[in-house]
């Protein structure tokens, strides 16, 4: 089925602007969305009450957030998420709720009120005076990234030039010897996975940036987003033309307000340049490119639960095979690549190679932050970047990935962060994520958080991650590990996605390196 940009909303547009207009779902306005809608009220309910972002009962005055997971206690040992907490228990209209990573974790501990992200210390001061609350707009002075355009007026002419020479071969083949891969975690080969989509035979297909980052340590994208969104927009456009994509989508987490501003101010550049939309530049090529909002949720990052929630449904996981390539949206064959892995494509077709990576980098160091690293850099070399180890302490422990990806120990801090020296030392190097452990921490402690982090975020289609992630948290709250060797073979063997097959990797790790 042909699905034009014009289409009518989804089901969870259509609950955005009901929200929206509200401030939450009403029930009789569920009843007549279902009548409109002709959708039985139960999968309007359904849908509603999966993620985390629909409210059905009215909002109260300020709504808090404080982060639970790993960076953020790790902070100040979990004493910010107390003192809010008690701080908004005497307000009245204040609710307070502990949440799952914020995307924050360079400014952690991570705080919001009312969505825009605050310091801890700020919250009590804005409980009665929401004046104060700080703009939530997108930088104007950006970073200077090796891996963009030297001037403004350049942007967009890795695109201009591939389409004159529409030489889609060559392309694919330059992104293949690249040795770009996946950046959202799975590192699957990226000019491998775009030659797959290409080479369908379907006629309609379908191109999707998912930014629906969302794993503890991982913040990125987020800046990426904000600082350099012409080159995310064209690698979509390359990717587009490369595949024959009409339409596409930037799929982005609902937390992310400035980054979502920011992407949406550089599609409307591209727009009035004539660099998206009908005949673009004259060429023949059309595309046209909107976001789409995620209502929350940690397991929208999989790309076939990021799927159903782009057809309106909710965000579970779909079995694999047949895999997005092939059948994805609506059936379609998609292109599915993370925020960095478009934004690095401009750069790979001008120089012929991926010498560039993007690594998040928070704990234990002086400066939390994004950092652009070369080919050959070391996690010795990011800690100085971060302006070495907090308090002088020496290193204990690292994870190079994101929360999915096993501690290493410190001996092997002169570790070259790329895919192969991490899977050889027993780890991975995921999404690129990397949290800083110094001496002195509890690892079965940090470990058992992140156990908790995925339990939390479990969308519960299937029973071993469901109950699986549970009774792990359990067993560590009573610092019983015996049966954690046999649970995480279990999980892994049984769980639909990645979710509860990478759930116990951490403490795994920490029982393997620091028994």
């Amino acid at each position: 089925m042909n699905l034009p940009m014009n289409l009518p909303m989804n089901l969870i547009e259509e609950l955005y602007a009901l929200q929206d207009q509200h401030g939450w779902l009403r029930e009789e306005d569920l009843r007549e969305l279902s009548r409109r809608l002709k959708v039985p009220l139960y999968e309007i309910q359904g849908v509603s009450t999966f993620y985390p972002h629909f409210r059905r009962t009215p909002p109260p005055r300020v709504h808090v957030t404080a982060c639970r997971d790993l960076t953020c206690c790790m902070t100040d040992d979990g004493a910010a998420l107390r003192t809010v907490r008690e701080t908004c228990a005497g307000h009245e209209g204040v609710e307070f709720h502990e949440a799952s990573c914020l995307g924050r974790c360079d400014t952690a501990p991570a705080c919001t009120v009312n969505d825009v992200p605050v310091a801890p210390e700020q919250v009590a001061g804005l409980l009665d005076d929401l004046g104060s609350l700080p703009p939530d707009e997108p930088t104007d002075q950006p970073r200077s990234w090796k891996c963009d355009y030297a001037a403004t007026d350049e942007r967009y002419s890795t695109f201009r030039s591939f389409l004159e020479s529409r030489d889609v071969d060559g392309l694919v083949e330059t992104l293949k010897n690249s040795g770009l891969r996946g950046m959202g975690g799975a590192g699957f080969p990226t000019g491998l996975k775009w030659g797959i989509v290409r080479a369908e035979g379907e006629p309609q297909k379908y191109i999707v940036c998912n930014a629906d980052e969302s794993e503890p340590g991982t913040f990125k994208d987020r800046v990426i987003l904000e600082e350099l969104p012409h080159l995310v927009v064209e690698g979509l456009l390359l990717g587009a033309l490369t595949i024959g994509a009409r339409e596409g989508w930037v799929y982005i987490r609902h937390e992310y307000t400035k980054e979502c501003k920011a992407i949406r101010r550089a599609i409307r550049d591209a727009y009035d340049a004539g660099l998206l939309g009908e005949n673009i530049l004259g060429s023949g090529f059309s595309f046209d490119l909107k976001v789409f909002v995620s209502p929350g949720g940690y397991i929208l990052g999989e790309e076939t639960a990021l799927l159903e929630a782009l057809e309106g449904r909710r965000g579970e996981p779909r079995n694999k095979p047949p895999y997005p390539g092939q059948k994805g949206l609506w059936g379609k064959p998609t292109l599915i690549n993370n925020v960095e892995s478009f934004a690095f494509v401009p750069h790979i077709l001008r120089t012929g190679k991926a010498d560039l990576k993007f690594f998040s980098i928070s704990g234990d160091v002086e400066t939390p932050g994004v950092h652009e690293a070369k080919s050959g850099t070391t996690l010795r070399d990011l800690v100085d970047l971060c302006g070495g180890m907090k308090d002088q302490k020496k290193l204990q422990a690292f994870l190079p990935g994101g929360a999915s990806t096993g501690f290493l120990p410190a001996k092997h801090a002169d570790i070259v962060m790329d895919w192969k020296p991490l899977q050889d030392a027993g780890s991975a190097l995921g999404s690129g994520a990397v949290v800083i452990v110094a001496e002195g921490r509890d690892m079965l402690e940090l470990a058992t958080n992140l156990t908790a982090f995925f339990s939390h975020e479990s969308c519960g289609k299937c029973v071993p991650c469901r109950i699986g992630t549970q009774k792990a948290v359990e067993m560590l709250g009573q610092e019983d590990t015996t049966l954690i060797p046999e649970l995480h073979e279990t999980l892994l063997e049984t769980s639909i996605c990645g979710l509860g097959q990478a759930a116990l990797n951490p403490v795994l790790s920490v029982m393997k390196h620091f028994a």
